[in-house]
């Protein structure tokens, strides 16, 4: 919330969630208090998504208040959870680690909450699910995160998409302005609507360029790849009528 840490696991999660089919609608970033956490999940809630990932603040510090907020968010006590703690005592003892009073927050959860084992660190993540809303609470460490979103997220994903699959592709657009690619955008969002395309207008050493990015979500690869195909053909013919050029890249963040 100050700007000294970058939120690289919420860019990780929709990259994941992304690449897999699925639409990420919101990404909401709330600092360490009670009230703003519980506020942000009863907003986030009361829009029934299908799933709610939520990362940080499962740690055994004070600052620590996700499972408290998602208590009370939920309209339910915060109770000592005994599958939870069992995962901790093994998680502590694979570490060589005496469990202390303090460690034991970790194991308190949302009553009906199901603990999810954290395969690198000590915190167990949290599953509940609240009518058509699947909230899974995972820690913060990038590599718990990462783990355990591998481990217990990811089938769920595949269950959320059934059978759905994404394409994607990034070309470079040089010599056009962003302004002469608005006719030709709206003439293909109405055209092929399960095709998403974005225009980045960028510039380096006082080249001006766009970096433009085409998905497509569909029930079958040959489906997707005949859409996709169809808009990047069409894009690649405007910009050459306007004497420029367009090519294929890998973006470096990829």
């Amino acid at each position: 919330m100050d700007g000294r840490v970058l939120n690289t696991n919420g860019q990780w999660m929709a990259r994941a969630c992304t690449v897999r089919g699925l639409t990420v609608r919101r990404i909401t970033i709330v600092g360490d208090r009670l009230e703003d956490i519980k506020a942000a999940l009863e907003e986030a809630l009361a829009r029934e998504p299908d799933l709610l990932l939520i990362t940080g603040g499962l740690g055994p510090t004070p600052d620590d208040m996700t499972a408290r907020a998602l208590a009370e968010a939920l309209g339910r006590r915060l109770a000592l959870n005994e599958e939870a703690l069992e995962m901790m005592k093994r998680a502590y003892k694979r570490l060589g680690l005496p469990l202390s009073p303090a460690a034991e927050k970790m194991a308190y959860l949302p009553e009906g909450a199901t603990p999810l084992e954290n395969p690198v660190g000590t915190a167990p993540g949290i599953l509940i699910e609240h009518g058509r809303t699947r909230l899974i609470a995972l820690p913060g460490v990038p590599e718990e995160m990462e783990a355990m979103f591998r481990e217990h997220v990811e089938p769920l994903l595949a269950r959320l998409v059934g059978g759905l699959v994404h394409y994607e592709a990034y070309f470079l657009a040089h010599g056009v302005r962003e302004a002469a690619m608005a006719k030709i955008l709206e003439e293909l969002r109405t055209k092929y609507p399960g095709v998403y395309v974005k225009t980045h207008p960028k510039a380096r050493e006082g080249r001006y360029y766009l970096e433009i990015y085409v998905a497509t979500v569909a029930r079958s690869a040959s489906e997707a790849r005949k859409n996709l195909e169809a808009v990047i053909t069409a894009l690649a013919e405007h910009v050459a009528s306007l004497g420029g050029s367009f090519l294929p890249y890998k973006p470096e963040r990829e």
